[in-house]
């Protein structure tokens, strides 16, 4: 019952006031529904105790579905979402129940009533009952259809640029490393140094090229995730083994002590080596020069395999945590000590552990702390 509303005129009816308030309220609910009907989001109201669903008008306008063919449960729209985005979906979930926050969002495949599949962003905030326990979900489905496919024009057109870069570049380093090896005969200091220069800067963008076009595949859904079972400590020692001379150069130690007992995970060794080094070379990258300490660690938690990347470099300021893994962005304080990075190696990391249904995420304060966490089950297989 609405307070102030049950307030009676000795002869029974309602006072002016509640008159008032009641007139009011008619008012807000017909603003309400005006609203409902004028939006062309997919509102609704999940009751997580039931599993029920109620829907506004735009799920049948805009998705073509008729009234007898929703029973207002859960398990309906769960079912018509793309089976390659369900665990997506369900890990976003789960991690909001167990998260402090009421705010989530995803972007998933939903099927229309002929058939077809759009992309949706699902948004919503989550209540709780007085105990803390999930009650209910209001939020709404938006349909991003026509952004994704101007995203993946973008990412093809990518692609192909990046293809056609590689080439060139490497041709100019290998005959830069020809010309300092003396094939040509020898060359003055000055010129050397000016060969090097060229070469390097080749090199880095060579880098800069490839990791542009794994984005791209990643975006593009072109790199297969295979699983097999692999020793992770041996994998991050060699990834070690490859960043030492960085870290010599910088006079940077690299600890690791593996555990002596370790189990056998289901991963991709491309992906996974891939996501150590990225994390390897940020650390040195931002670590100080004669000071700098990297510790690898390697431990079993009851929801996966964790490793972790702990530096005592420059640390992530607050205004730049939230965007840390957005594509090409760099903190202000890592441009100012770093001209060389491209601000795609974290998004990278990002994209590979969210394609195989793993996470990342990050600590920081004096130095950073980067975790990684593969699935008990080991990284998903593309199409699982």
């Amino acid at each position: 019952m609405i307070p102030h509303m049950a307030r009676l005129h000795p002869a029974g009816k309602p006072d002016a006031a509640s008159e008032d308030a009641l007139h009011e309220l008619q008012q807000a609910v017909k603003r309400y529904e005006l609203i409902f009907q004028a939006t062309n989001d997919v509102l609704y109201d999940l009751d997580l105790v039931n599993a029920s669903v109620e829907w506004n008008e735009a799920l049948y306008t805009q998705y073509g579905y008729g009234r007898d063919e929703l029973n207002g449960t859960l398990e309906w729209w769960t079912s018509h979402v793309h089976p390659d985005d369900a665990f997506l979906l369900e890990n976003k979930v789960s991690e909001l129940f167990e998260s402090g926050t009421h705010s989530w969002h995803c972007d998933y495949r939903f099927r229309r009533a002929d058939g077809t599949y759009c992309y949706v962003r699902d948004r919503g905030l989550l209540q709780r009952d007085t105990a803390g326990r999930p009650a209910r979900i209001i939020g709404s489905l938006l349909d991003i259809t026509a952004q994704k496919q101007l995203d993946l024009a973008k990412d093809e057109f990518i692609s192909l640029v990046s293809h056609q870069l590689r080439t060139p570049l490497t041709i100019i380093r290998v005959y830069g490393e020809m010309l300092t090896g003396g094939m040509s005969g020898a060359l003055s200091i000055e010129q050397a140094q000016w060969v090097r220069n060229m070469t390097n800067s080749s090199s880095r963008l060579i880098d800069v090229v490839g990791a542009i076009l794994n984005v791209s595949r990643l975006d593009l859904g072109r790199i297969r995730i295979t699983s097999s079972p692999r020793d992770m400590r041996v994998l991050v020692q060699g990834c070690i083994k490859e960043v030492l001379p960085l870290a010599e150069e910088k006079q940077v130690l690299v600890g690791f002590s593996p555990p002596r007992r370790f189990p056998k995970v289901g991963l991709d060794e491309t992906i996974f080596t891939q996501i150590v080094h990225n994390l390897l070379t940020n650390a040195i990258r931002y670590t100080r020069p004669q000071q700098g300490r990297i510790d690898v660690k390697l431990e079993t938690r009851r929801d996966g395999y964790v490793l972790s990347v702990h530096d005592n470099g420059i640390g992530i300021p607050p205004d730049a945590e939230e965007h840390i893994f957005e594509r090409f962005y760099r903190a202000k304080n890592a441009v100012g000590m770093e001209a060389q990075g491209s601000g795609l190696g974290l998004y990278l990391i990002k994209v590979m552990c969210d394609a195989f249904g793993g996470k990342v995420w990050f600590e920081t304060g004096k130095g950073t702390v980067f975790y990684v966490l593969i699935p008990k089950r080991g990284m998903i297989p593309t199409g699982q």
